[in-house]
């Protein structure tokens, strides 16, 4: 099946919602071709942000945790779908904020997010008079999706952004 067909079928003509596969996958249709679905990645996951997903390919499901970039999908991925490179970083995933669902930017007292971010992505900007509302810092984002579970508003996204 090609990836415009597997596209269609998921109902997205575009192109633009396409499964985050775990880290250090093959580019997408290579992806695919490696797969062979057996399911490891997912069954040695220790924070099971790894699900399956359409087709039996797996994919990213940071409503239930974070990446810990531990490697041990790559270890376990025998037809290499998943391949962990010198120098290479895991992907190019970053949080991304949406500031029209930030219940901070609502007015709200909320810092969900900062607190499970190690590596001090998000800060908060306080402003006068006002609520201090999340800036993520793209730079310092691992994407490791720490962010995402714990937004009640479920604002932060992870999206591929430039490396």
């Amino acid at each position: 099946m090609s990836i415009s067909r597997m596209q269609f079928l998921r109902g997205d003509v575009s192109g633009k919602k396409s499964p985050v596969r775990p880290p250090w996958a093959l580019d997408e249709k290579e992806f695919i071709t490696q797969c062979d679905r057996c399911g490891q990645c997912t069954d040695v996951c220790p924070t099971h942000v790894i699900q399956t997903g359409r087709g039996g390919f797996p994919e990213m499901d940071f409503t239930r945790d974070e990446c810990l970039f531990c490697g041990d999908c790559v270890d376990a991925c025998k037809p290499q779908a998943l391949r962990k490179l010198d120098g290479h970083a895991p992907w190019t995933l970053k949080a991304v904020l949406d500031t029209q669902a930030c219940i901070a930017f609502m007015g709200v007292e909320c810092r969900g997010c900062i607190d499970p971010c190690e590596p001090r992505a998000v800060r908060i900007s306080f402003r006068p008079r006002g609520v201090g509302t999340p800036d993520i810092d793209s730079q310092a984002c691992t994407g490791c999706g720490a962010c995402v579970r714990v937004c009640p508003a479920q604002a932060i996204s992870m999206q591929p952004l430039p490396a």
